[in-house]
């Protein structure tokens, strides 16, 4: 990366590391009748953080997709096997209703789709984790036996 590159970076990261502070440090010394005002430009500012990294990154996806269009197939490879891991994750989810710990159903956790999506995302997560834990663990497996 050149040099030049680097120092607008640099310049970019401080300027939105100062930005989150001045606003986590509004919130930390916030009274809390003007809490809720205090919270709402952080968490906005973190969603549009967000918003701008997932721009950024599917545009370099695609750009990078263009420039090596010999990797297309092993994409498809990948997204397919994230299809079939959500699948399996939306097939192994529960749609009863969530319930408290005294056995009360939770304000908008009643049984039926939205409860079977949610449990969906939690499995597919907790499916994605495991095979990455499988996966670092076979590295340093492969990586001791060399």
């Amino acid at each position: 990366m050149s040099s030049k590159l680097s120092k607008i970076l640099t310049a970019v990261i401080f300027i939105i590391a100062v930005i989150a502070a001045v606003l986590f440090i509004n919130v930390y010394i916030a009274e809390e009748d003007e809490l809720a005002s205090k919270v709402n430009p952080l968490v906005e500012f973190s969603a549009w953080l967000l918003y701008i990294t997932l721009a950024i990154t599917l545009v370099f996806s695609v750009v990078n997709i263009f420039k090596h269009p010999e990797e297309i197939k092993k994409i498809v490879i990948n997204l397919a096997i994230l299809a079939v891991v959500y699948f399996i994750a939306y097939f192994t989810a529960s749609d009863a209703a969530v319930l408290d710990v005294q056995g009360q159903v939770l304000e908008g956790g009643d049984a039926g789709t939205v409860s079977k999506l949610i449990s969906t995302i939690i499995n597919f997560s907790l499916y994605l984790g495991v095979i990455a834990i499988a996966a670092v663990g076979l590295g340093t497996v492969k990586t001791a036996i060399k």
